[in-house]
């Protein structure tokens, strides 16, 4: 797999978005130091403060498309793994793409789909980790934190090393086990929140193909599937 290094990059989802419409073969991955138009779920702006660890990969997967949802909660398992390994810190996972260190948020991930130019799908997979010496925005200080680590290249590395079988454990479901046991929702009450509704609910479980499943307090049960909603704790 090739890693290109950048000092900065206006953001790497589309340095690596237009590669792949190019032609990029799987797993080429550009990393910025850091980033002036990060972009994170709708279309939230991504603080990338020098120091991160900023990314983004092409896949090219060969899976069915019902299975597309998968990978972004299969993601945060592989950059979870990655992180337990080489730091020795356990994050919670907050479905459906973000990933927590004592409530606050320090890794975000974004996948977007496309097609190249000979008509072949492709997703391009952006991960964002707050890294090194926590030059947040004082803005950010309520909600969000660092991990204290400084080897970007070895982080890298090492999540794209778990991402690699990502077509054999999202068809065989293997993956969501190990989501299960890190997600902090599980088990709490949540608010779901689609568009101006907010809807308060228990979020309950976690399915093959990353859904949340949640129970309203009318009784009605419905499996989430990311988009336009959120979650928030109460």
């Amino acid at each position: 797999m090739e890693i290109q290094y950048f000092d900065h990059l206006v953001s790497t989802n589309e340095t690596a978005r237009a590669a792949a419409i190019a032609g990029a073969a799987p797993f080429y991955t550009v990393a910025a130091r850091q980033q002036s138009g990060g972009v994170g779920r709708m279309g939230r702006s991504f603080s990338s403060p020098e120091g991160g660890t900023y990314f983004s990969t092409v896949l090219r997967p060969k899976l069915a498309r019902e299975k597309f949802g998968a990978i972004t909660p299969f993601c945060a398992v592989a950059v979870h793994r990655a992180i337990a390994e080489l730091t020795g810190v356990s994050l919670d996972i907050k479905w459906i793409n973000d990933l927590l260190l004592n409530g606050k948020k320090v890794c975000g991930i974004l996948a977007v789909a496309g097609e190249d130019q000979k008509g072949e799908s492709f997703v391009v997979l952006g991960i964002g980790i707050n890294t090194g010496r926590g030059n947040l925005p004082p803005e950010l200080a309520d909600i969000a934190t660092y991990l204290p680590y400084d080897d970007v290249e070895g982080l890298i590395k090492r999540i794209l090393y778990w991402l690699q079988n990502f077509e054999d454990e999202i068809r065989e479901g293997s993956w969501v086990e190990y989501y299960r046991a890190h997600a902090s929702c599980l088990g709490s009450a949540v608010t779901v929140i689609k568009g101006e509704s907010r809807v308060s609910a228990t979020a309950l479980d976690i399915d093959a193909e990353g859904g949340l499943l949640v129970a309203y307090e009318n009784g009605i049960q419905e499996i989430l599937r990311g988009g336009e909603i959120s979650l928030r704790f109460r």
